[in-house]
C-alpha cells in the first residue's frame, strides 16, 4: 500500500508529464502551422507566377494578332512569312534573263510563290519582301524569281552587303549567309530620298554629272531602306559608296515608276571630320574652362591669402601700438623730460612723427612704431631704418640700448651700413643722429636678399 508522500510524489510526476506532453503537442501544432503557412505561400507564389506566364501569353498572342492583322491591312490581305537560309546568287543569272532593277531581286523557293499566288499577291503589283539577318540589320528586296531550293533564298550582292556591311563580302565572300527571317511587303512609291557619300572624294569625283549617275544607279533597284548601301559610278568606272539616310514617305519605299527627289549630304568622312572638329572645340572649351576654374581658385586662395595676410598685419599693427601705449607713451608737448621727435618717412610717401622719452625708452620702440603705423606692408625683419645724414642704419633686431643712451656708450649694432656697404662691429653710437638733435628724420629701407656671386 503506497504511502501519501508517495502518492504525492506520483501525482507531481503526472502532472509533469501531463504537462511535457501539451507542450509538445503545442510546440508540433504551431511548427504544423508554420508549415500549412510557408506550404501556402509557395502555392500561391506558383499560382502567381502561373497566371503572371499566363497573361504575358494572352498578351504576346494578343500583339501577334495585332501584328498580323496590320501586317494583312498594310499588305492589301496577304500575308506569307519564312525563316531561309541565306546563300549567294549567281551573278550572271539577272544578265542572262535581261531582267531590269535586279541588284536588289532575291531568289526565292516555289512554296513561297505558291502561297503568295493562292492570296492573289500579284495585284499589289511588283513583289517585295522584308529581310531580317539575327545581327539586327534589315533590308528590303525586290523578286527575280521562285527558283531557289526549298528552306533557301538566294541573295545578289547588294542585299547582301545591306546585311553584312559594305566591306563584308570583300573581306568575306562566304559571309553571305545565315537563316533570315523573310516577310512579305507592300511598299510605297518613293517621293524623297537622302543619300550620303562614304568618301570625301565622291563630290569631286562624280562632278556635273552628279545626276545622271544616280539615275544610273537607282535605276538598277527596285526598293529602298533606310541603312542601305547603293554604288554609284562614275564616268571614268569608279565605284563609290552612297548610304540612304532618309526616306519618304516610309522608311522602305519602291522606286519602281516614280519620280524621286534625291538630296545629297556631305559625306560620311567629312561628317566625321566635323565631328572630330567638333570634340576638339569641345576639348579644347573644357580645357579652357578648366584652366579659368583653377586660375580663379588660385587667385581666390591668393585673395584669401591676401585677406589673412592683411589680417595677420592688422594685429601686429594693433599689438605693437597697444605696447607702445602701455608700456612707452607718447610724451606730452611740453613735458619736462626729454624727448626725441622722430620724422619716419616710408616708401609709399606716408611721413608719420612721434616724441619717444630719451631716459627709457629701448630703441626696439622705433620699430615698433612703425609696425604700428603698417611699415609700408613690410614685417619685421623685412626692414630697417637709416638716417641720412650721416647715414646710419639700425637693423632688426635692434640693439638692446635705450634710446638715450645712443650719446654715452659702445654699443654692438646689429647691421651698420656705410657708404653702402652693410658692415658688423662696434659703433659709437654717440656718433648716430639721434644723439645729436632733438628731432630725426628716418627712412624705412626694404631690405633686398643681394645673389651670392658666382
Amino acid at each position: 500500500m503506497l504511502t501519501s508522500g508517495e502518492l504525492a510524489a506520483s501525482e507531481r510526476k503526472l502532472k509533469e508529464r501531463h504537462k511535457t506532453e501539451v507542450e509538445k503537442a503545442r510546440l508540433k501544432a504551431e511548427k504544423e502551422k508554420i508549415l500549412a503557412g510557408r506550404q501556402r505561400q509557395r502555392q500561391e507564389a506558383r499560382e502567381e507566377e502561373i497566371r503572371a506566364r499566363r497573361l504575358e501569353q494572352l498578351r504576346l498572342e494578343e500583339e501577334q494578332r495585332e501584328l498580323r492583322e496590320r501586317e494583312i491591312e498594310a499588305n492589301n490581305g496577304v500575308i506569307w512569312r519564312g525563316k531561309l537560309q541565306a546563300v549567294p546568287a549567281p551573278e550572271d543569272i539577272a544578265a542572262s534573263k535581261g531582267i531590269k532593277r535586279a541588284a536588289d531581286k532575291v531568289l526565292l523557293p516555289p512554296s513561297a510563290g505558291s502561297s503568295l499566288l493562292n492570296q492573289d499577291a500579284f495585284k499589289n503589283g511588283a513583289y517585295f519582301f522584308e529581310l531580317k539577318h539575327p545581327n539586327g540589320r534589315s533590308t528590303h528586296a525586290g523578286l527575280l524569281d521562285f527558283t531557289a531550293a526549298e528552306g533557301f533564298i538566294a541573295l545578289p550582292r547588294k542585299v547582301g552587303r545591306c546585311l553584312f556591311g559594305p566591306d563584308a563580302l570583300v573581306q568575306d565572300p562566304d559571309i553571305c549567309e545565315g537563316l533570315l527571317e523573310v516577310a512579305y511587303r507592300r511598299l510605297p512609291k518613293a517621293t524623297k530620298a537622302v543619300f550620303q557619300p562614304r568618301s570625301a572624294l565622291f563630290q569631286e569625283a562624280i562632278g556635273e554629272d552628279l545626276r545622271e549617275s544616280l539615275e544610273a544607279a537607282l535605276l538598277q533597284h527596285s526598293a529602298l531602306t533606310v541603312g542601305d548601301w547603293i554604288e554609284v559610278k562614275n564616268s571614268a568606272g569608279e565605284l563609290f559608296d552612297l548610304r540612304v539616310r532618309e526616306l519618304e514617305p516610309a522608311g522602305a519605299v519602291s522606286i519602281i515608276d516614280t519620280e524621286v527627289e534625291a538630296e545629297v549630304h556631305p559625306s560620311v568622312e567629312t561628317e566625321e571630320r566635323i565631328l572630330t572638329e567638333e570634340m576638339q572645340a569641345q576639348r579644347r572649351m573644357a580645357e579652357a574652362a578648366e584652366a579659368a576654374k583653377k586660375n580663379a581658385e588660385e587667385e581666390a586662395e591668393k585673395e584669401a591669402a591676401k585677406v589673412a595676410e592683411i589680417a595677420r598685419r592688422k594685429v601686429i599693427m594693433d599689438s605693437k601700438a597697444a605696447l607702445l601705449e602701455q608700456h612707452y607713451p607718447e610724451p606730452d608737448v611740453g613735458s619736462k623730460i626729454p624727448v626725441i621727435t622722430c620724422l619716419f618717412r616710408l616708401p609709399d610717401g606716408g611721413r608719420h612723427t612721434r616724441r619717444f622719452s630719451l631716459l627709457d625708452t629701448p630703441l626696439r620702440s622705433l620699430f615698433d612704431f612703425v609696425d604700428s603705423i603698417g611699415a609700408s606692408g613690410k614685417l619685421p625683419g623685412e626692414y630697417r631704418l637709416v638716417t641720412q645724414y650721416p647715414r646710419h642704419v639700425f637693423g632688426y633686431p635692434p640693439q638692446e640700448s635705450s634710446i638715450g643712451e645712443c650719446s654715452e656708450k659702445q654699443v654692438t649694432a646689429s647691421a651698420v651700413e656705410v657708404g653702402g656697404q652693410s658692415q658688423g662691429g662696434q659703433v659709437l653710437l654717440k656718433d648716430t643722429p639721434l644723439a645729436e638733435s632733438s628731432r630725426q628724420v628716418l627712412f624705412l629701407e626694404p631690405i633686398v636678399e643681394r645673389e651670392d656671386p658666382k
